[in-house]
């Protein structure tokens, strides 16, 4: 709820868009969108490609936001239309707009999916606040890295993998704790 309302805060400011304003919108949507992407494409460089051009042409059009919803209803969606767009080949561009005067009726499928969306992006609010060790294993744990796969990349024991990785979690559990929606999982 915190992040909603700092959200809701800012809005303005990346409707003008404020170069820190826009900061945060990628500090806070980045991760989760490429993870969303992925979910697709299977292909981590790819679905970083999309979110990079989609964030891009969003800097460069005119589009506006009502609210923090609203914001994240549109970089989801035109997410999924770019990734359908890849999957299918097309050369025309699905660019996706978004009317006040259209109402959207949600499907249980759309409220689980957007549930979801929410839920990633929310621990990957937590993960940002760790420590950039324990920051840095969580993400290569998360890509599926193994505990000798992390230790070799970040040059460090296996232990040392297994302690920041373990005191991550005890962090990402308080973060919960602190945060409804994660705290039910």
């Amino acid at each position: 709820m915190r992040d909603i309302m700092r959200a809701n805060l800012c809005i303005e400011k990346i409707n003008d868009k404020d170069e820190k304003e826009w900061k945060v919108l990628f500090d806070t949507y980045y991760a989760p969108l490429c993870a969303f992407a992925n979910e697709y494409l299977h292909d981590d460089m790819l679905a970083e490609d999309i979110i990079q051009t989609t964030l891009m042409k969003l800097w460069n059009n005119d589009k506006t936001f009502d609210n923090a919803k609203h914001l994240s209803y549109y970089l989801y969606r035109a997410v999924y239309n770019n990734v359908l767009y890849h999957l299918r080949g097309n050369q025309h561009h699905i660019d996706v707009e978004l009317s006040d005067s259209v109402t959207h009726e949600w499907s249980d499928d759309d409220f689980s999916l957007a549930v979801k969306e929410e839920l990633v992006r929310q621990l990957y609010e937590g993960i940002q606040l760790l420590p950039k060790r324990r920051r840095e294993v969580i993400m290569l744990s998360i890509q599926g890295k193994s505990g000798a796969e992390i230790a070799e990349i970040l040059q460090i024991s296996v232990n040392t993998v297994k302690a920041s990785k373990a005191r991550a979690i005890d962090a990402l559990k308080k973060f919960a704790k602190n945060n409804p929606i994660l705290y039910f999982l």
